[in-house]
């Protein structure tokens, strides 16, 4: 089994506490977070890690979604449509 680091995050991304878990695989990990959200009611999300790999990020509230920014340049050597 792995060894996975649970930050718990601020609204800010600071994360003021973590925990470790020997969980079987990265999976494992999704409904362990809900449980540290549920037991830390301080915590906007958490992000979790194995080792120096970022495994996933659970948000208390569901992800936001945004529209793309239409303003934005095109990226080098891709001409924009006309």
């Amino acid at each position: 089994m792995a060894l996975y680091t649970f930050h718990l995050c601020d609204e800010h991304g600071f994360s003021g506490c973590f925990e470790t878990r020997e969980l079987p695989y990265d999976s494992a990990a999704y409904p362990m977070a809900g449980e540290l959200l549920n037991q830390h009611l301080s915590a906007d999300h958490v992000e979790v890690w194995e080792g120096e790999r970022p495994v996933l990020s659970r948000h208390r509230e569901g992800p936001v979604i945004r529209p793309v920014n239409e303003d934005r340049p095109p990226a080098r050597g891709i001409q924009a449509a006309s």
